[in-house]
Parts: C-alpha cells; structure tokens; sequence
C-alpha cells in the first residue's frame, strides 16, 4: 500500500513538474535554409527554454529570408540583380558577411570567394547537371572577389563585372549559429547547442559534462546518418564541418565526384579533400574556414590553420587519412 501511495505522488510530481516550470532538456528540430536547424538547451524554466527556442527560430527563418539567393525578395537576390548596375545600399548585418567574406578572400588568396556563385548558380545537384563548355568559359573570369567593389562607410556593394553572382552558403550559417547564441544568452540560457547542417557552436557545457561532437565517415554511402569516424569533447566553442558528401553527384560520362564546394580558380569542384572541421570561437569564422581550407588543401590548409591563433582543425584527405593542426596534435610520447 505504501509503495502504491508512493508511485501515485510521483507520478502527480512529474504531472506538475511542467507547469511548476521545472524543466530538464529542451530540443527542437526544424527544416530551414535548406537544413536541419537544430536547438537544445537547459533551463530551470521550461517556458523560458522554450520561449529561447522559439526567438532562435524565428532568427533562423529571418536570415534564411534575407540572405537565401533562392528567395526572390531576399537582400542577396536584390544585390545579385542589381549590384552589376549600380551600387546597392546594404545593412549593417549584410556589410558584416561582406567584410568577413572579404577578409577570408585576402588571407587565402582567393580560395574562399563569394563570387563563386557566378559559375556556380548553374550547377544543379539534384538534377546532375554541371554548367556546360560555354557556360564555364565564359563565366569563370567572373569569378574573382575583386570585382566587389564594397564601401563599408556607405555600406553599398557593387560588382565591377556584369556575370557576378554572389553567394554567402560558406559563411551565413556559421553567422546564424553565432546570432542564435546570443539570443540564447539573451533568454539567460548557459547550457546549449545550436547546430544548422555542419554549423554548430556550443554554449557552456552540457551541466557537468562535455558536449561530444563527431566527424562523420565521408565515403560511407547509403546510410542516412553516417557512422562517426572521431568524437571530440568540447565545449563553449563554435564547430564548422564541409563536406564533399553534402550536396554531390557522380558524373556518368567520367564517374567524377560532383559535389558544391568549387575551387574558384577552377569553377569545378575542390580535390584532393574530402572534409574539414573547423574549431573556433565563432561560427562565422569557423564556417568560413571549413571552406577555405577545404579548397587549399592538407598543406596549405594547416599552413593557414597555423597562422591564425585560436583555430584548429582536422582535414581528412581523399586517401582517408586524418591531418590534425598543431593545436589537436596528440602529445609526444
């Protein structure tokens, strides 16, 4: 009898737990900017985690409107029909991205170059198709981020060539996860993750322990969620991963691996590199570099990883080997 009294009072206790605001773990998944944006956080309030949960959200579904080159009415679609014509004002928000886009141009020598999109707006993944013979000649001079000729005191953005298209899918999401952060912090959340594709920047750690993030097998087909080839435990700390496995097709004339990360001297897709992850204090940084540094390369990837305090990150190479930065290097024995 006492064990039955006993059962019945938890069983009230959990009843009441939610409305007494007690609260464990929250999450939510939504499909936005063409991903999974996922949301986890901890708070003594369950009204107030989902309240946070909900801001992140709509900031989501916010930049996704404002910077998607697939929304007609989007900032980005405005500047890419435009831009060619005329200098087109732009927001604080946008001269942002343009700044950072910019500055990852410069150290790299172009390997990150948002005027990828000139050649690239022509590919079409699902569809298999690569831009053809005409297309590639004579879009790929467009290619050059010299051509965005950006005021940041004005903040307006023109293109000194009349084929460029820019594209900010390497570094907004990475943005996204940075905004969402702060809106959590906003809400008085400590204890987080935020995660849009292989953008994911974590806040705090997970009550005690660390959050585990892992490096997906790239080559392993068929499987909707591929096994993990390495975990790390991390914590408050932004985390970018590209990948030639996201959005891919095989060429059936040559069987070359198609796939959304273009080399921009090229126009065609960045070899030699199957996946970056990128570790950093902020996602649109991190999201930037897992990009660059998949188009130079293992050597002149590590050699920028190296010139940047505060990043490290781990290349696996088309051989399937792992290169960590000297910052992950595993101690000597």
């Amino acid at each position: 009898m006492a064990n039955l009294r006993q059962r019945a009072w938890v069983f009230l206790f959990l009843l009441a737990a939610p409305a007494l605001g007690w609260s464990e773990w929250l999450q939510e998944k939504q499909d936005i900017m063409g991903t999974e944006v996922a949301v986890t956080v901890w708070h003594d309030n369950a009204k107030t985690g989902e309240d946070a949960i909900a801001a992140v959200m709509a900031e989501m579904r916010r930049i996704d409107a404002t910077y998607s080159p697939y929304i007609n009415t989007s900032d980005l679609a405005r500047v890419n029909a435009s831009a060619a014509k005329e200098p087109i004002a732009i927001s604080a928000e946008f001269s942002l991205l343009i700044e950072r886009s910019l500055h990852y141009s410069e150290i790299s020598s172009g390997a990150f170059d948002i005027t990828f999109a000139s050649l690239g707006w022509f590919y079409d993944y699902r569809g298999k198709k690569a831009p053809d013979a005409q297309q590639h000649k004579t879009l790929l001079p467009a290619i050059n981020y010299h051509f965005l000729n950006f005021d940041p005191k004005r903040r307006t953005l023109a293109f000194a060539h009349p084929n460029v298209r820019i594209d900010l899918g390497g570094i907004a999401k990475g943005y996204a996860v940075d905004r969402a952060i702060e809106i959590l912090r906003h809400h008085g959340i400590s204890h987080a993750s935020v995660s849009a594709g292989g953008d994911s920047r974590l806040l705090g750690d997970r009550r005690g322990r660390p959050w585990l993030i892992g490096i997906k097998n790239p080559r392993q087909q068929g499987a909707e969620d591929r096994a993990v080839v390495l975990t790390m435990p991390l914590n408050d700390v932004a985390v970018s991963t590209s990948g030639d496995y996201e959005r891919y097709f095989v060429d059936e004339k040559t069987g070359e691996w198609v796939h959304h990360i273009l080399n921009p001297k090229t126009g065609k897709s960045a070899h030699g590199v199957i996946s970056v992850t990128i570790l950093g204090p902020q996602g649109i940084d991190t999201d930037a570099l897992s990009t660059t540094v998949f188009v130079l390369g293992v050597q002149e990837g590590l050699a920028l990883l190296a010139r940047l305090p505060g990043f490290d990150g781990v290349i696996i190479d088309a051989n399937g080997k792992v290169h960590y930065s000297e910052g992950l290097q595993p101690p000597a024995p």
